[in-house]
């Protein structure tokens, strides 16, 4: 080989083999560069919704469609695998969770076979679910009530009524609440069975009748009592003021309606 041909040999060895080793250098450190740049937090949270929804709904990852999320949205890195669920009917909108830090945010994506809805998700915080309202407990009162099936014009006894426990938001006004309050009283409605008495449903009934012969009293309140026998001179109803006659004298008196045939003097 001539002289200049061995020097142009020897001349290419030295540069090639340099070259060679930085390329293969530089070639490691970039690899290696990259294969440690980790995935930033959208994007992790952009493959484990992908994933989830292959696996899930049965359905190749690359047929997934992501809604873009919202550019105001900066997504936390997850210390945990972010839980993820459907909260609405619509299989469109995937819920993701993180327990630490403590976040949520709404996807919505997009399979074959369904139309997606569209839009930005939107982070929310995580909100603790409301307790139930417990419902109001129910006022009961006791009230009178029919104790069978009641006619027009029948004069109450104790017998012909109750005392039972009723609703009192659905209790009608003035109800009778007391027994003493239909004695002497007459019904002026007919009343079915379990039916709450009312104070216009009685009247006082009459207890003394014009003509009749009555036992009148006076006297109680002031610790003695004198009765005597005299005429009524009109119909009288429990607790009514009557005319009353005494034959023996002629005289005219006043009495207040006790009871049958019984008035007070006044």
């Amino acid at each position: 080989m001539k002289p200049s041909m061995q020097m142009l040999c020897r001349l290419l060895d030295q540069v090639s083999i340099p070259a060679l080793g930085f390329g293969a250098v530089l070639g490691l450190i970039s690899g290696s560069t990259l294969a440690a740049t980790p995935a930033s937090p959208a994007m992790a949270l952009k493959n484990a919704v992908v994933d989830w929804v292959a696996q899930t709904q049965s359905v190749a990852p690359e047929s997934v469609e992501l809604a873009p999320l919202d550019s105001r949205l900066q997504v936390k890195a997850c210390t945990s695998p972010l839980a993820m669920d459907l909260p609405f009917a619509s299989p469109d909108t995937i819920r993701v969770r993180c327990v630490q830090p403590a976040w949520q945010l709404y996807v919505r994506v997009s399979v074959p076979g369904r139309v997606a809805t569209s839009g930005p998700a939107k982070a929310e915080p995580t909100k603790a679910e409301p307790a139930k309202a417990e419902p109001a407990p129910v006022e009961m009162r006791q009230v009178l009530v029919a104790a069978g099936s009641l006619q027009r014009g029948m004069r109450l006894t104790a017998a012909h009524v109750r005392l039972a426990e009723v609703d009192a938001t659905r209790m009608p006004v003035n109800v009778l609440d007391q027994v003493s309050q239909v004695l002497h009283a007459e019904l002026v409605r007919d009343l079915r069975p379990d039916t709450p008495l009312r104070s216009h449903d009685i009247r006082p009934t009459v207890l003394v009748k014009r003509g009749q012969m009555v036992l009148l009293s006076i006297g109680q309140a002031q610790g003695f009592q004198i009765s005597a026998r005299v005429e009524a001179m009109q119909d009288g109803r429990y607790g009514e003021q009557i005319k009353l006659k005494n034959r023996d004298s002629g005289r005219m008196l006043t009495g207040l309606v006790k009871g049958p045939n019984q008035v007070q003097g006044l």
